[in-house]
């Protein structure tokens, strides 16, 4: 294992395409909302294996940009699409009863919040997906 610095423009570069795979993922299950009916995570696995082996893994920066400007969008948007699907997927996560009833925080000390559940944000927290990919 090697420990890796992106570039600004790397991790820009990373985050388009993950713009992009939410941008097709949506379309994808829009246009294929019956074959995917009744699949497990609604049919992600199927997209999945076509996402991986999309040739867009293999565009630079510049080649992501020009793609995104050719599909009228611009790079703003793609990355406030990004922004604004993990908001709603963490606000989503985020919303689901817990389905643990213990009131130990889970460190064999007995602590708990204060209203007979431990740490409800921490526990939400370490549910969700951690994406600090917003932060740049």
């Amino acid at each position: 294992m090697a420990i890796v610095f992106p570039s600004k423009t790397g991790k820009k570069r990373s985050l388009l395409i993950d713009g992009f795979r939410i941008l097709a993922w949506e379309e994808f299950r829009a246009t294929h909302k019956e074959e995917l009916k009744g699949l497990e995570y609604g049919g992600y696995g199927v997209f999945e294996i076509e996402w991986n082996a999309h040739e867009i893994h293999n565009m630079t920066y510049v080649e992501l940009v020009a793609l995104a400007k050719s599909l009228e969008f611009a790079e703003n948007e793609l990355l406030n699409l990004r922004s604004n699907y993990y908001a709603k997927k963490n606000a989503m996560a985020a919303n689901k009863p817990q389905a643990a009833t213990s009131k130990s925080n889970g460190n064999g000390n007995g602590n708990t919040n204060g209203n007979g559940s431990a740490n409800g944000a921490a526990m939400a927290m370490a549910a969700q997906e951690f994406d600090n990919g917003d932060l740049f």
